[in-house]
């Protein structure tokens, strides 16, 4: 069995990461496995680590220009007339386009394509933008080029189905490698070197993700005043970079709390420092299947995230509370919870379903 993993881009995320650790564990189960994915660094370096295959698509990349989408269709046809394989995966947005390229290439190989998230068809995002019948009206039509649809999260699934965009769909939840994690000294000692404060008799907040519009940073910001209230040690670490830093510094300069709330940017490997904070936030406006959430999980440490996407099939529903309702948040963090870690998002849980689904399709095509 041969299979192509496509992804848009090969920069540090979850998605490319799931991409990363299922196209290792699929060569480690002795699967014939390339990579495909337009520009990115990272993802480059870990597989030729790993020396598993692969190939920079010159037309794959996040865009809205159709001229680009149609040249990757053309791209990935052409590739895929003189290379067989049996499945090929997508794993993003644009990504979805080469399903099209595939079905009408020579080999017409099965395809199958992972929702990682449904981004701008949440319920969630921005209610009445009209860009959603947009997205939605593409994706209807790209479903078609696709055998099977995977979800992460089964509340995922349900959303697609509700809105109708498709009728059929298995879940696989993503995995992790077991994770290796600083213990608490350690990890709190990091924090100050990087805060030049003392933590010790501090209780400490922390989050990583994206300073984007879908981790909604503003809740866990604009609620802190109300958490000082209930825990007045508190302190908050935001770990990770985005587009939306200047709204939140302002934010908190605007609410008097450049003193307890630290954005601290990118740290490689962030989520080994876990273990150093009192009590995790996700207070996203949607998620697929956040890894960093089964991270930490994995830590075991209390957690609090929106009920949003997977989040309450990761941590159960004592450590979720309504999206964005402050009350129930406030509520929560006075009686935290550690979740139990799951087997179901273990790294070789992932890899052995989806071996299951692409054999399905190698060994029965009409699936």
């Amino acid at each position: 069995m041969k299979v192509l993993i496509v992804i848009t881009h090969g920069v540090v995320g979850g998605a490319t990461n799931s991409v990363y650790f299922l196209a290792k564990g699929l060569k480690e189960k002795n699967v014939d496995v390339m990579v495909g994915f337009g520009e990115g660094e990272y993802l480059k370096e870990k597989l030729e680590k790993e020396n598993i295959p692969y190939i920079n698509f010159k037309w794959l990349k996040r865009t809205h220009n159709p001229l680009a989408n149609l040249f990757f269709i053309l791209e990935i046809k052409k590739f895929l007339d003189k290379e067989h394989f049996d499945v090929v995966h997508f794993n993003s947005t644009n990504a979805l386009f080469g399903a099209i390229g595939a079905k009408l290439s020579k080999s017409k190989p099965k395809t199958v394509f992972t929702f990682h998230g449904l981004s701008v068809l949440d319920p969630n995002y921005k209610k009445y933008n009209p860009i959603k019948i947009i997205y939605w009206i593409i994706f209807k039509f790209l479903l078609y080029f696709i055998d099977v649809p995977v979800f992460v999260s089964y509340h995922n699934l349900e959303i697609a189905k509700k809105i109708h965009l498709t009728n059929k769909g298995v879940v696989i939840y993503n995995g992790i490698p077991n994770p290796h994690f600083l213990e608490r000294e350690l990890a709190r000692k990091f924090f100050e070197d990087q805060l030049k404060i003392d933590l010790k008799e501090k209780f400490l907040i922390g989050s990583i993700g994206r300073l984007d519009y879908p981790k909604n940073y503003e809740f866990l910001i604009q609620i802190f005043p109300e958490i000082l209230k209930l825990k007045e040690n508190s302190i908050l670490i935001i770990i990770g970079e985005g587009g939306e830093r200047k709204k939140l510094e302002r934010l908190i300069e605007k609410l008097n709390l450049k003193e307890k709330i630290f954005l601290i940017g990118e740290i490689k490997d962030a989520s080994k420092y876990l273990k150093g904070f009192d009590l995790f936030v996700l207070p996203s406006r949607y998620e697929g299947l956040s890894i960093t959430l089964i991270e930490a999980l994995f830590a075991k440490i209390p957690i609090l995230a929106s009920d949003v996407g997977g989040n309450k099939e990761i941590v159960g529903k004592d450590c979720v509370y309504k999206f964005n309702d402050k009350g129930e948040f406030l509520e929560k963090i006075k009686n935290l919870k550690i979740p139990e870690p799951k087997d179901d998002f273990k790294i070789n849980e992932m890899i052995k379903n989806y071996i299951q689904l692409f054999e399905r399709l190698y060994r029965h095509p009409q699936f």
